[in-house]
């Protein structure tokens, strides 16, 4: 036997992570929400918009794009050089909320920890995109009541909104597809 040639050591078996209800099922496919573009008001330099939305059986997902001029500085560069950071974060920071049927608010915000919590919530889960493209994906539980939904997204000092009727992420959930609904929560 070489001495140069080791079996590798054995891997560690990989922890499961259980889901809590309020996660996104790990089991499951989206029903796609039938909507067309929800477009917020824009301004000279950017433009945000809801571009599609998922729903699984506990809770539904929102895509928002949002798009830089191709003349203008990029997300990444400073808008007017030697201008204080405070005008490159006013461009990029912006706050989505809903509105449910009966009243309650929901803001975005960050997870709230392994405690479940007391209401709705709306956090991030992550995106991607260019120097001018930005499309971000944020997690709403649990699905929304019958009756209208509006959604407001907050940049700078201006807000827009804009709805849907809840129905359609309703009907939407119905169509997902829980593919081992016997490892569900």
């Amino acid at each position: 036997m070489s001495l140069f040639r080791k079996s590798p050591p054995p891997r560690p078996a990989l922890q499961r992570l259980v889901p809590r209800p309020w996660d996104p099922p790990q089991t499951e496919f989206p029903g796609v929400v039938p909507i067309s573009t929800l477009q917020f008001d824009r301004t000279e330099q950017t433009a945000i918009a809801i571009t599609g939305m998922s729903a699984f059986s506990n809770g539904f997902e929102i895509f928002v794009t949002r798009l830089i001029r191709p003349d203008a500085p990029g997300f990444d560069e400073d808008p007017v050089p030697g201008a204080p950071r405070g005008l490159l974060a006013e461009r990029q920071n912006f706050q989505i909320s809903l509105r449910l049927s009966d009243g309650r608010l929901v803001t975005s915000g960050r997870p709230h920890g392994d405690a479940e919590p007391s209401g709705p919530i709306l956090v991030p889960r992550g995106g991607g995109g260019t120097s001018h493209y930005l499309l971000l994906r944020w997690w709403a539980w649990p699905l929304p009541p019958s009756g209208p939904l509006e959604f407001a997204c907050q940049l700078g000092t201006g807000e827009t909104r804009v709805g849907i009727d809840a129905q359609l992420i309703l009907d939407a959930a119905q169509r997902s597809v829980r593919v081992w609904p016997e490892h569900e929560c």
